[in-house]
């Protein structure tokens, strides 16, 4: 992967002139924006520079795991800081800091922007935006070798993290010989891959389980082949579960042969409905049907959110607007 001098020497300087740093991936976060999220940080660290991590979403359980998950903030003053690393954000508003938080994007701060998704505007100062990396964390280990930072174990093992899910364990099709090779450098630079699927893989407790079993009891598969489920609030509520259990249940429903494109909608404690869609299909596009909805992503793996929204059942899920 070849990265842009000019945009190389653009970070340099910044960070030169950087005295307080924020560091900031998309809301509801996965693997690859947490594994960005606190490699940069930790790499950042290692220079002796001041830098805070922050999400406005909280980190998964199953991402907890990583040094520094604890340090990740969501409430912080956008004027507290004085540059802003912007990490696997197809588009501004996926920060959902977008409203409330302007000064983030105004032109008084530096801003580094970081991304993989092909929606990305580089709205940064500087801009890595390569929509045929499998991650964002695979562009972040070019970059931080070419700014010679050091790799240690804690931000090789952040790196992979964003390489195995966002690869599906390296068999989704975004996973090319030099993500190979990526992955076998962070694994030679201590990243710990057996960490990885322990917590990732291999980690779901008794009231996830009970979740997905209501999630796979009302699953349905409509005639133009679409496997469609929703859940509502009640549904976690019920078992003392939350939205952050069905990580992973829609990758389950995807390797369904019968399923063209798979559908999950669930129902957030903001009172907002959330889609995720995914696909193995080589002619179906997520990306495009969650555009239509205002959201965005990949081909085969987007999502959207309806803010104030509240699903509905009758013969098939529906979404409508709270009162």
């Amino acid at each position: 992967m070849q990265l842009s001098l000019d945009e190389v020497n653009k970070v340099k300087k910044q960070l030169r002139n950087a005295s307080n740093i924020m560091v900031l991936c998309h809301a509801n976060p996965d693997g690859d924006a947490i594994g960005s999220l606190l490699g940069t940080y930790h790499a950042l660290k290692s220079l002796g520079l001041s830098v805070t991590p922050g999400c406005y979403d909280p980190v998964p359980d199953n991402m907890k795991f990583l040094p520094g998950s604890d340090k990740v903030i969501s409430e912080f003053e956008e004027q507290d800081y004085d540059t802003y690393i912007l990490l696997d954000c197809g588009h501004q508003k996926m920060l959902k800091y977008d409203t409330e938080k302007p000064y983030i994007l105004s032109e008084q701060v530096q801003k580094i922007n970081v991304d993989h998704h092909p929606t990305n505007d580089n709205f940064g100062d500087a801009n890595f935006v390569i929509t045929q990396s499998a991650s964002t964390t695979q562009i972040l280990y070019f970059l931080f070798k070419e700014l010679e930072m050091e790799i240690n174990p804690t931000v090789a093992t952040c790196l992979l993290l964003g390489l195995y899910t966002d690869t599906g364990s390296f068999m989704h099709q975004n996973t090319t010989p030099e993500t190979y090779q990526v992955a076998s450098q962070l694994v030679r630079s201590g990243g710990n891959a057996q960490s990885i699927a322990n917590n990732i893989f291999r980690n779901y407790n008794f009231r996830t389980l009970k979740l997905w079993g209501k999630v796979l009891e009302n699953l349905h598969i409509t005639s133009e082949g679409a496997a469609i489920v929703g859940v509502e609030r009640e549904d976690y509520e019920s078992i003392g579960a939350t939205r952050q259990d069905l990580n992973g249940i829609i990758d389950i429903i995807n390797s369904m042969p019968e399923a063209k494109y798979c559908v999950l909608l669930s129902e957030d404690d903001k009172g907002n409905v959330k889609a995720s869609l995914r696909t193995r299909k080589e002619d179906m596009d997520m990306r495009a049907l969650a555009e239509q909805f205002g959201g965005g992503g990949h081909v085969k793996a987007s999502g959207f959110t309806i803010p104030g929204g509240k699903l509905e059942k009758e013969v098939r899920w529906k979404i409508v607007k709270s009162d």
